[in-house]
């Protein structure tokens, strides 16, 4: 039994993987879309929400503990990813838009008139711009690793490209 489990949970996770970088978006609309709903609707949009915010903490935390090992490079992970003010500015717009969309959707199914909720808004914000930004560092990495594959290949193109003997 434990078995089949393992087996539908690997089976999940492969099927969600090209998907993982857009569930603090899906997540965030769901939140909103819930705000707006009635009844068993509702309780699904919110249900969904709420697994897609899990997993996006359990793929955070994971990131935390191991370390990644599939990269398209050879060599390896890129030395050093530089922080770049378009970074931030970018990890900003997104976590903006996520904590918007939470905000909406939970201050019109939980509390339309409180204004203790903005004492809410700060956490929302910033459990958003980790979520944000952990998937913009993500992207840049990644975007390294490709660029130092490319360039390993035009290297070893150039390397491995016979010479016909003069004569």
């Amino acid at each position: 039994m434990a078995e089949a489990w393992r087996e539908v949970v690997s089976w999940v996770r492969e099927s969600c993987t090209p998907y993982q970088r857009f569930f603090p978006l899906i997540a965030s609309a769901l939140t909103l879309v819930s705000g707006f709903c009635k009844g068993p609707l509702r309780l699904a949009a919110l249900s969904l929400a709420i697994l897609l915010f899990i997993f996006v903490a359990a793929d955070f935390a994971r990131s935390l503990l191991e370390k990644e090992t599939s990269y398209a490079s050879t060599q390896g992970p890129p030395a050093i990813t530089p922080v770049t003010p378009f970074q931030i500015i970018l990890a900003t717009f997104f976590a903006i838009v996520y904590s918007f969309m939470i905000f909406v959707g939970l201050h019109l199914m939980f509390f339309p008139s409180s204004p203790g909720f903005l004492v809410l808004l700060p956490c929302i914000f910033v459990l958003s711009f980790l979520a944000a930004w952990r998937n913009v560092r993500l992207w840049y990495r990644q975007a390294i690793d490709y660029e130092q594959a490319l360039n390993e290949e035009a290297q070893a193109q150039d390397v491995h490209v016979p010479q016909p003997p003069l004569q």
